[in-house]
């Protein structure tokens, strides 16, 4: 792309195709900062997922009654950590899906840093939810 902007002597051809590249650029940014949204919420879901199940372990190893009797801190824990796996599977396929389209037009885009982090971050939260589990069934 830098090529194109260089040329002096294309003329309006050269203009267009140079200003197509930049738009569609802002695209794939445009995708890159959804995708990073998406990875923040589930960050935060994730977060708050262990928070939740810290401030339940905690109270019940300081010998007071729990909060609720009908479910603990590692049920909660565990729809947190699940809500926050589907979000970024959800969020990863329409990322992917959405970069397949754009690199139909524009293959000179470069590889998706979203969809890795995005990747990452399964791996963090399956890792979670098997680890609860885990504990769960394995006192």
């Amino acid at each position: 792309m830098d090529d194109l902007l260089e040329e002096k002597d294309g003329g309006k051809p050269l203009k267009k195709k140079a200003k197509k590249l930049i738009q569609l650029e802002r695209t794939r940014t445009a995708f890159e900062r959804l995708q990073l949204a998406w990875v923040r919420t589930s960050i935060t879901i994730l977060a708050f997922g262990v928070g939740v199940y810290e401030f339940f372990f905690n109270r019940l190893e300081s010998g007071k009654t729990p909060l609720f009797e009908a479910f603990t801190g590692r049920e909660l824990a565990l729809v947190l950590y699940s809500i926050s796996f589907i979000i970024l599977i959800l969020s990863l396929l329409q990322h992917l899906k959405s970069m397949r389209i754009l690199k139909k037009s524009f293959p000179e885009s470069r590889y998706s840093v979203a969809a890795l982090l995005s990747v990452l971050l399964l791996l963090l939260a399956f890792f979670l939810v098997s680890l609860l589990l885990w504990k769960a069934y394995n006192p």
